[in-house]
């Protein structure tokens, strides 16, 4: 299968991530207006795959850069999933898009990772999952067990801490991804973030993503409906004093989202298209934009735009942009169909132009 190229001989080959592993059901909520405390609600269960943090953004990493023991790029999950079929279906699928399971481990405690998520009739939406799982139990002592052979030593990596296992964990990645000078991106909760940054999380992290509602919550801005300028501008003012040189992405929805880095801020518009269902989209986001930097992309280029057309594609981001995009039009929180060729297909179908270099990543 075709895979995305580098474009930089110096780029990474290799991500090493925690976060959630398991599955979960879905249902469209009937009504638009937001689930009350003691709301009683109907919805529709449909028959949508769902999957949590860590797989999905692992997943399209591994498929677009061709991960596997004969691949010129390794992916190296660390978790946990309960003695269920589910679980070892679940590392089965990791398996097969061509990751390296031997860190994801089986605990008799617990059952595998689960999720109810609900998506009103704008797609938008959220969802609820057990505190009490498998992944739950991931420790330090899995990440610094992972280290004691780590066989990347010299080469360029990536750490990935994704929210649903615990803060405590996530923190000793990033802390064995500075030691190892390997670029250290970040996921963090709105009810994460006091803890977060108490465990000097945002010191240890290079790039941090989040979604509005996170951002309203770093930046400490009160509010149903706040405004988006006021809300990334007192997230990335809290960020940039924690740590000058992180670069922070920060998701709105539909309608695009925003990179900060060094006291500049700049918004990338989202693609327009037909949504099945949003659930994934900004995992798919973050994943894309990683891809991007190790196909040797640059993460931004300089200058805000009010459309993907405008200009050609050239940058990480606009990668996650269009992986984003891609991926709300399946049902399934991974978009199965999703590989270097479709993805390009979808590029040249959207009628969106590409720079010399974000084609070449392509070729």
């Amino acid at each position: 299968m075709r895979t995305l190229k580098s474009v930089n001989a110096r780029c990474y080959n290799h991500i090493v991530g925690t976060g959630g592993i398991g599955s979960g059901i879905f249902f469209s909520l009937e009504g638009g207006h937001t689930l009350g405390r003691n709301e009683s609600r109907m919805g529709k269960l449909e028959p949508f795959g769902d999957f949590c943090k860590q797989h999905i953004i692992m997943h399209y990493i591994a498929v677009l850069l061709g991960a596997g023991k004969t691949g010129s790029f390794h992916s190296f999950p660390i978790g946990k999933i309960g003695n269920d079929d589910i679980g070892y279906r679940l590392r089965l699928m990791m398996e097969k898009a061509g990751m390296d399971t031997s860190h994801v481990t089986v605990s008799n405690n617990a059952a595998t990772l689960f999720s109810v998520c609900f998506q009103y009739p704008d797609h938008s939406g959220g969802n609820i999952t057990s505190a009490n799982s498998a992944s739950n139990l991931a420790q330090s002592s899995d990440i610094d067990a992972y280290f004691e052979n780590y066989q990347m030593v010299g080469k360029e990596g990536i750490v990935l801490a994704a929210p649903e296992v615990p803060v405590a964990t996530r923190i000793r990645l990033l802390e064995q991804g500075r030691k190892h000078k390997m670029l250290t991106v970040a996921s963090v909760l709105s009810t994460e973030v006091e803890e977060f940054e108490r465990l000097k999380g945002f010191e240890l992290t290079s790039l941090l993503a989040v979604n509005i509602d996170e951002a309203q919550c770093i930046g400490e801005i009160e509010g149903d409906q706040p405004d988006t300028d006021i809300i990334v501008q007192a997230c990335t003012s809290r960020l940039q004093k924690a740590n000058p040189e992180m670069q922070v992405l920060i998701t709105d929805g539909s309608r695009g989202s925003y990179c900060y880095y060094k006291g500049q801020t700049e918004f990338t518009p989202s693609l327009q298209t037909t949504v099945v269902s949003t659930a994934g989209a900004g995992d798919a986001f973050l994943s894309g934009t990683i891809t991007g930097l190790c196909c040797g992309l640059p993460l931004t280029k300089g200058f805000s735009s009010g459309d993907l057309k405008e200009f050609p594609l050239q940058t990480a981001v606009e990668l996650g942009t269009i992986l984003a995009s891609f991926s709300v039009t399946s049902a399934d929180t991974i978009h199965e169909g999703a590989n270097a060729a479709s993805l390009g297909n979808y590029i040249r179908q959207s009628d969106l132009s590409m720079s010399e270099t974000f084609e070449k990543i392509f070729t």
